[in-house]
C-alpha cells in the first residue's frame, strides 16, 4: 500500500502529495520448542523428570534416523542438529546420525527411545548396572558421552520405548546436573505397556 502525507503550502494553499516508502514486513522469530508440564519439570502423562531451566530447549518431539529413533527432547548449552536420511543407489536408505557439539563447559542431553524396527527377542534382560535416585538403570560411558537407560515397568533393557538419557559433556558439574534429571525420573499412570514389545526367545542365552 502506498502511504501519502498531505502537506499544505502556506503561500497558495495547494496540497501536495508526498509519497513515502512502503514498510517492509518484519520476519517473525521462530518460536522456541515447548515441553509439556511446567518450566523445569517435564510431564506428558507417561513419564516425568526435572531439568535445569537455564538449559535451552534445542529440539522437542523429533522423529529421526529413518523414523526408528524418536527424540523426546534435546536440552543443553551446546548445539545439536538432526541427522538426515539419504537414499542409496541400491534402494536402501542410509540413516545419518545426529551432529552434536559440546565444547568445554557445555552440555547436550538427548532423551530418546527406539520407536520402530523389528521386535527383539525376550531374554529377561532386567539386570541393572547402576542406580540413580529411585531408578535402576543400565549406564554406559563412551568417552565424553554417558547414557542411562530406564526400562519400562515390568520390561527389559534394550527394548523399544525405553527412555535413554544420552549426555554429551566433559564437564563434571554439567554431568551431575544431567544425572539429577535421571534421578528425578518417574513413570506416570499412562506409561506405555511392555506387552508385545519382544518375541518369545528360543532356548539359550542372549547374544553377547
Amino acid at each position: 500500500m502506498l502511504l501519502v502525507a498531505a502537506a499544505v503550502a502556506a503561500s497558495c494553499g495547494t496540497i501536495h502529495d508526498t509519497p513515502t516508502s512502503a514498510s517492509t514486513p518484519t520476519a517473525m522469530p521462530t518460536p522456541a520448542p515447548s515441553l509439556p508440564g511446567t518450566p523445569g519439570h517435564y510431564d506428558d502423562g507417561e513419564m516425568s523428570f526435572d531439568y535445569p531451566t537455564d538449559w535451552p530447549i534445542l529440539a522437542a518431539g523429533v522423529p529421526e534416523s529413518c523414523g526408528v529413533i524418536h527424540v523426546l527432547v534435546v536440552l543443553g548449552t551446546g548445539s545439536w542438529s538432526q541427522g538426515t536420511s539419504q537414499p542409496e543407489s541400491d534402494g536402501s536408505v542410509r540413516c545419518d546420525i545426529d551432529s552434536v557439539s559440546a565444547p568445554a563447559g557445555a552440555v547436550v542431553v538427548r532423551v530418546y527411545w527406539r520407536a520402530g524396527g523389528p521386535a527383539p527377542m525376550c531374554w529377561g534382560n532386567t539386570q541393572a548396572n547402576a542406580t540413580v535416585g529411585p531408578n535402576a538403570v543400565q549406564k554406559t560411558v563412551d568417552g565424553s558421552v554417558t547414557s542411562w537407560e530406564i526400562r519400562l515397568p515390568g520390561g527389559e533393557f534394550a527394548m523399544p520405548n525405553n527412555p535413554i538419557f544420552e549426555v554429551h559433556t566433559s564437564d563434571p558439574a554439567q554431568l551431575a546436573k544431567a544425572e539429577a534429571m535421571v534421578a528425578s525420573f518417574h513413570w506416570r499412570p499412562s506409561a506405555p505397556s511392555y506387552a508385545g514389545l519382544c518375541s518369545p526367545s528360543p532356548a539359550g542365552s542372549p547374544p553377547a
